[in-house]
């Protein structure tokens, strides 16, 4: 299992690249993983990121940019 810490970093970075279409970047990921047969710990890590960017982005909408 990777460490919070690590997912944490990886979502931010993948959230500074792709801005606002963070979370269908990792939907497009998710399903091109599935199609390939990747390892389930693969999907389940990307899944684990998917749900780091829907959080900063309904925390986002319900706090703002203080």
């Amino acid at each position: 299992m990777t460490p919070l810490s690590t997912l944490l970093e990886r979502a931010e970075a993948i959230y500074l690249t792709h801005g606002t279409g963070s979370a269908r970047y990792l939907l497009d990921r998710i399903e091109t993983a599935i199609r390939e047969g990747a390892p389930a710990q693969q999907i389940c890590e990307l899944d684990h990121l998917l749900q780091l960017i829907e959080y900063r982005d309904r925390t986002l909408a319900l706090y703002g940019n203080r």
